[in-house]
């Protein structure tokens, strides 16, 4: 997508400045790390204010966090929209292939302060998607089993792609969709 596609719902100004701001870290970040990145710095590098920064985030955690978070929204939407009767349960292929084209700096994420942070938001975000998907995929479920099953999902995934990053990314994305295709089977299966 790019930055004169906004998703639906979304200002396309907005959109400019949050994909301004994504590429502006990271450059920065693969530089020199994450946490050593003032707001300032990454505003100028994005081509704008400080004050367009702070309306739309309270800081640089809070931008991190709500990027990863969109990210994940993002490859959701795209692949529904694309694949609306598809059998997996949450984006992991795209997210994969996101975090590998990306490696440098995803190791420099794994390594900064906000990283447990907003992988908790992640985690939170892909158990809601895998939710739906499971409504849509086991509607005779119980929400309860619904809800069990998104939580374990989101956690494996969340799980894997943690380790990954931290691990340096020395997998393939295909090999991490694998591992996780197989741990998350049994999920689907009735019984």
């Amino acid at each position: 997508m790019s930055i004169s596609e906004a998703p639906n719902g979304i200002d396309r100004r907005a959109w400019r400045t949050r994909q301004l701001l994504a590429q502006a870290l990271i450059e920065l970040g693969g530089e020199r790390g994450i946490d050593g990145i003032e707001v300032g710095e990454l505003a100028e590098a994005a081509g704008i204010g400080r004050s367009t920064f702070y309306m739309h985030y309270a800081n640089k955690e809070d931008f991190l966090i709500a990027s990863f978070v969109n990210l994940i929204a993002m490859a959701e939407a795209a692949l529904a929209a694309k694949y609306p009767d598809r059998a997996d349960l949450a984006p992991s292929g795209p997210l994969f292939n996101h975090v590998y084209e990306a490696s440098g700096f995803a190791r420099e994420i794994a390594r900064s302060e906000v990283f447990p942070r907003q992988m908790a938001a992640g985690e939170a975000k892909v158990r809601a998607i895998v939710e739906a998907n499971l409504k849509r995929l086991k509607p005779d479920w119980t929400l309860q089993r619904r809800r069990e099953s998104a939580v374990y999902v989101a956690a494996g995934f969340i799980g894997l792609l943690r380790w990954w990053m931290e691990t340096g990314v020395k997998q393939t994305p295909q090999r991490m969709q694998e591992v996780f295709a197989r741990l998350t089977l049994r999920t689907l299966e009735d019984g």
